[in-house]
């Protein structure tokens, strides 16, 4: 896989949690085993607003010619999607959201930040 694949691959899930998160909150919450009270719900939506700016950026960086500027950005997303991995695998292990969904969340979080940690650290760049 290609930095720009992924961070294409980025941009399409970002945008489609954010719509999901901003305009069905109380359906994917339930998805995940959550109650939809109305924190849940504004926490949601509230993720779904910072998803938008994910998606935008990831969007951008995959034309990026300035090297320093894509490293910039990869270096963002591969800390971002690692402590939001962490946040939500100890929340799966805290049983916080009930069911097995919640680790869809997980799971894509891993794969993000081994795919910019991969381009960021070992792999190349282009």
């Amino acid at each position: 896989m290609r930095l720009r694949s992924l961070l294409l691959l980025g941009t399409v899930l970002s945008l489609l949690f954010a719509l999901a998160l901003l305009l069905g909150p109380a359906i994917i919450l339930k998805f995940f085993g959550l109650t939809g009270s109305v924190t849940e719900v504004l926490l949601a939506q509230l993720i779904g607003a910072g998803l938008i700016g994910v998606g935008v950026l990831s969007w951008f960086a995959k034309d990026f010619a300035d090297a320093h500027a894509l490293q910039g950005t990869v270096v963002s997303l591969f800390l971002s999607t690692a402590v939001a991995f962490v946040v939500a695998l100890l929340a799966v292990l805290a049983k916080v959201p009930k069911g097995g969904n919640a680790w869809i969340v997980v799971i894509l979080f891993l794969a993000f930040a081994a795919g910019f940690a991969y381009f960021q650290f070992l792999g190349p760049r282009e």
